[in-house]
């Protein structure tokens, strides 16, 4: 049995990941604002963007304290370490998207079919305050490579959904002021809720795609699998496994069938065929076990060559 790390596996803290708790404050200070011009304003996309901007407080919260539990060291009870912190933070803001964006749709239906007056002025100016602060701390996620990570990214959609639902409740605050057609809030309130809810499809068919260890997007094991197979002396593979541990961390096991080299040749393919997988697919976390030519592969064995 054989077991290799492409590198060490330490990870540096993100700047994006460093700056969640700075969007923490902000973001809550946005729902103060929002929350209050919604109340005054009676406007039903202005609590919208509200009730967004408390999915946006949470997410940003627990995005930040699973970011600090991700990088913590592998334990005698948590071999693995605690990357998943950071997939269970993106699954549970992907879920809170998705109810948030339910009850707005509910709302906004209800308030198309029964319009109520509307303070286009003040909408419009917290509608502002909230379209800034967001577009801030999203360029400065953004900054911070969140596409390489999914907790990051998770609070980033959350984030820039937000901003795009604070520009849309400002220009419905704007058409309201100039023209009084009421029935324009709850419209916008609907196009929030399907903006909030494509977003968090994504991100939640991620996050299970990954606690369900299915193979990662973008690899293709049939590829893996000759791949490996090309090595002159590997003979075949199977048992072939390839997940993800966490964001960017994917992991891969299999049984290689290497004929009747000797005991010392095992560990340079080993090595190289690591070495290859990380090179070629990224895969930097690898188990191996070498076997003998001869030995059966086991019938209905996915990855068996």
């Amino acid at each position: 049995m054989e077991h290799r790390h492409a590198h060490s596996g330490a990870q540096d803290i993100s700047s994006g990941e460093r700056f969640l708790g700075t969007a923490f404050l902000l973001a809550l200070i946005i729902l103060l604002v929002e929350v209050a011009g919604g109340y005054f304003a009676h406007s039903l996309a202005l609590l919208s963007d509200a009730g967004h901007m408390l999915t946006d407080v949470l997410a940003l919260g627990a995005a930040r304290f699973s970011a600090r539990i991700a990088h913590r060291p592998p334990t005698g009870r948590w071999s693995y370490g605690f990357h998943r912190a950071g997939i269970l933070a993106a699954l549970f803001n992907a879920s809170t998207l998705l109810v948030v964006s339910g009850a707005i749709l509910v709302e906004a239906i209800s308030r198309i079919m029964h319009p109520v007056p509307v303070q286009g002025g003040i909408m419009f100016a917290a509608a502002a305050v909230g379209l800034v602060g967001n577009l801030y701390v999203g360029l400065r996620l953004e900054g911070g490579h969140h596409h390489e990570n999914l907790n990051v990214r998770s609070a980033w959609l959350h984030v820039m959904s937000d901003a795009a639902a604070s520009g849309a409740v400002l220009l419905g605050g704007l058409i309201i002021a100039w023209t009084g057609w009421r029935i324009v809030d709850p419209v916008v309130s609907v196009l929030i809720s399907v903006l909030i809810l494509r977003g968090a499809w994504s991100i939640l068919r991620e996050t299970v795609a990954i606690l369900m260890e299915g193979v990662p997007d973008g690899i293709d094991q049939q590829e893996l699998l000759d791949a490996l197979c090309a090595d002159s002396d590997i003979r075949s593979c199977h048992h072939l496994h390839v997940w993800s541990l966490g964001s960017g961390q994917v992991a891969l096991s299999a049984h290689l069938v290497l004929g009747n080299a000797p005991l010392a040749a095992v560990q340079t393919v080993v090595e190289r065929a690591a070495a290859m997988l990380q090179e070629k697919f990224g895969i930097d976390h690898c188990t191996f076990q070498a076997e003998s030519e001869g030995e059966p592969c086991v019938d209905g064995d996915d990855g068996c060559a």
